[in-house]
């Protein structure tokens, strides 16, 4: 996958290096049709996310990962397959609240994303255990090359 990534928040620290290893091993795990394809993520602030929530999901609250599929056209290797937007004031309190990394919580909600970009949900119980066991495993494998502070 291709990674286009920016940071709309002013004053955090670089991610670049973290968001696209988990680009790049969900890249390596998936089926090969989306691996010539372009991904945009952003993080955000409560505001953004919070409009872009409102504007696409009639929901006027903040939250913390948003993914938009931009494409219905899987056969095509050269494709914008969707944006994922973090909020990354949801990744701190989250973080927090967890008990685990900042970094951590980055890599949980862009593997997330990356999930429903490709058709992953989690509208039933089932859905979400598979979503969840794929999530799991993607993670377990960035633990390989990262080291969560």
């Amino acid at each position: 996958m291709i990674l286009e990534f920016e940071s709309q928040v002013p004053n955090i620290p670089d991610y670049t290096n973290l968001i696209s290893l988990c680009v790049d091993t969900f890249s390596n795990n998936v089926d090969r049709k989306f691996q010539e394809s372009t991904v945009s993520i952003i993080i955000v602030s409560e505001d953004i996310i919070k409009n872009l929530n409102s504007q696409y999901r009639g929901k006027d609250k903040v939250t913390d990962v948003l993914s938009f599929n931009l494409t219905d056209n899987y056969t095509s290797s050269d494709i914008m397959l969707g944006e994922i937007f973090i909020c990354y004031a949801k990744v701190l309190s989250q973080a927090q609240e967890l008990g685990h990394s900042i970094e951590y919580e980055i890599a949980t909600l862009c593997i997330h994303g990356l999930c429903h970009l490709i058709g992953y949900d989690h509208q039933n119980d089932e859905d979400y255990n598979i979503m969840k066991l794929k999530e799991k495993k993607l993670l377990k494998l960035i633990l390989k090359y990262y080291s969560f502070s």
